[in-house]
């Protein structure tokens, strides 16, 4: 690797660019700052052989700016790199600067795991980012290409016509279904739905298959009267009590209540009391795990 100044007209952009959207309004910010500080960061680029001439690495943003801003030159890292290598390095780049929309992520992300034939554990690792944020990026391109183009990652609300990525976890469950998927979403814009509200109308929708249009219809505050296991309001301990009271019964109901739980607009005093009962519920977990697992030890 070298540090070298290298005139614009000699370097290319890479086609195979993982962000395909500039904020123009960001980069003549971006310009600015060079024509008066300059570029203060080099450029990483990779020699074009046998043309004398470079293709961008990371960086094409301030090579852009550098432009705008009337420069002739530019410093750059040059680097001898693989595709592979070049891709993964414009991915970590895009990723932790300018954030790539989360199709645009996903796509790239896409591509390192087949090119590296690697795991979603080893891209996360690559990448500095959760195998759960990997695993939820890469679940967008299971979307119809026109709902997972309005999922954008701002906000817990839809704003212009977009989608959260929290919208998009729950919307891929009904990916057998694109009609009803596109009525969801269609309700999601209408009624500003956020990702909690998303997640108990599929629920709800899943578990009462037949009554999709009366749930579309439904106020969202009224979805939990949908929820298998809750007909009529009656809660699950209740209903338990009816299964002749089985513990496994118990448990499985207890926790479909516990689902219902959501701690949007919770005041601070309200948060902790949760925080300190789900505490308890922990310890209580913790008990009765210990328990079962006597139990099992002594059977063997």
């Amino acid at each position: 690797m070298r540090l070298e100044i290298i005139g614009i007209e000699k370097i290319s952009e890479d086609p195979d660019q993982p962000r395909q959207h500039t904020n123009a309004e960001t980069l003549e910010a971006l310009a600015d700052s060079i024509r008066q500080h300059g570029v203060l960061q080099p450029i990483t680029v990779s020699p074009i052989h046998p043309l004398g001439r470079y293709r961008i690495v990371t960086g094409e943003r301030r090579w852009r700016a550098a432009q705008i801003a009337g420069l002739s030159e530019i410093p750059c890292l040059v680097r001898e790199l693989s595709s592979e290598t070049r891709r993964t390095e414009q991915i970590i780049e895009n990723i932790h600067r300018e954030e790539l929309q989360p199709l645009e992520k996903a796509v790239a992300l896409q591509e390192v795991k087949e090119r590296l034939n690697a795991t979603n554990r080893e891209v996360a690792h690559r990448l500095g980012m959760s195998e759960s944020a990997v695993a939820h990026l890469l679940d967008l391109l299971t979307l119809p290409d026109d709902i997972g183009e309005m999922v954008t990652t701002a906000g817990s609300r839809p704003a212009d016509g977009k989608l959260t990525e929290k919208h998009a976890r729950f919307l891929k469950q009904l990916n057998e279904e694109p009609e009803l998927q596109r009525a969801v979403v269609e309700k999601i814009q209408q009624e500003q739905l956020t990702g909690d509200d998303t997640g108990r109308l599929v629920k709800a929708i899943r578990q009462n298959r037949g009554r999709e249009e009366e749930i579309l219809q439904a106020p969202t505050d009224h979805l939990t009267e949908f929820f298998a296991g809750a007909p009529g309001g009656r809660t699950a301990a209740a209903m338990a009590k009816e299964d002749n009271d089985r513990p496994s019964a118990l448990v499985y109901y207890a926790i479909e209540d516990l689902g219902r739980l959501s701690l949007n607009g919770l005041s601070p005093d309200e948060m902790v009391e949760v925080h300190n009962a789900l505490q308890s519920l922990q310890m209580t977990l913790e008990a009765l795990l210990l328990e079962c697992r006597s139990a099992l030890e002594s059977a063997e």
